[in-house]
C-alpha cells in the first residue's frame, strides 16, 4: 500500500469555528475522495483534534464528533492529535511506515492550520505530499491562498482531484 488519504479535522466544531463558509463543501468532497480511495484498496486515516486538557470531553464527546458528511468505516484508523500537525506526538508516522506508505494525500480543515502543518511535517519525514484542493477549506480566503502558495513552493502537489 503506497498511497494513503489523510482526512484532517473534519469535525463539527472546527467547521463551525474555523471554516463556516466552505468547510461543509470540503467535507463532502473529502467523503467522495474517501470512497474512491476505499474502492481502490488504499488506506484512509481520519485525524481528530482533541484538547490536551480534556476540556472538550475527549474522543467520545459530541463536541469532538466528525461531521455527518464524512463516514468512518471499519478498518479506517482514527488518529487523535493535540496540536496542528497530525504527526506531532501521534503514531501516524509509524502507522504509515509500517504499511509501506510513501505518498500521502491530505484533505480536511483548515488549510492554514492542520493541512499546512501536516504537509510540512510529512515532507520533513520524507513523504511525497499532495493536497486535494476541492476537499480543503481555509479560515480566510487570504490565509488559504497564502498557505497554498507556501506549500506549492515547498514541493507539495496541489491536486484538483485524485
Amino acid at each position: 500500500m503506497a498511497l494513503t488519504l489523510i482526512l484532517i479535522d473534519l469535525q463539527e466544531w472546527i467547521v463551525e469555528r474555523y471554516a463556516p463558509d466552505d468547510g461543509m463543501a470540503a467535507a463532502v468532497a473529502a467523503e467522495q475522495a474517501r470512497c474512491s480511495f476505499r474502492a481502490s484498496g488504499d488506506l484512509v486515516i481520519h485525524v481528530r483534534h482533541l484538547a490536551l486538557d480534556g476540556s472538550d470531553g475527549g474522543p467520545d464527546s459530541p463536541r469532538t464528533r466528525f461531521v455527518d458528511a464524512v463516514t468512518v468505516e471499519d478498518g479506517e484508523p482514527i488518529v487523535n492529535k493535540h496540536d496542528r500537525s497530525a504527526f506531532a506526538n501521534t503514531p501516524l508516522d509509524g502507522m504509515l511506515r509500517d504499511r509501506g506508505v510513501r505518498d500521502v494525500v491530505l484533505a480536511g480543515l483548515v488549510t492554514e492550520g492542520g493541512i499546512a502543518s501536516t504537509a510540512v511535517d510529512a515532507l520533513r519525514l520524507g513523504y511525497r505530499v499532495s493536497v486535494l484542493l476541492p476537499a480543503i477549506a481555509g479560515n480566510t480566503p487570504q490565509g488559504h491562498r497564502e498557505a497554498l502558495n507556501d506549500l506549492r513552493n515547498r514541493g507539495v502537489t496541489l491536486r484538483d482531484w485524485i
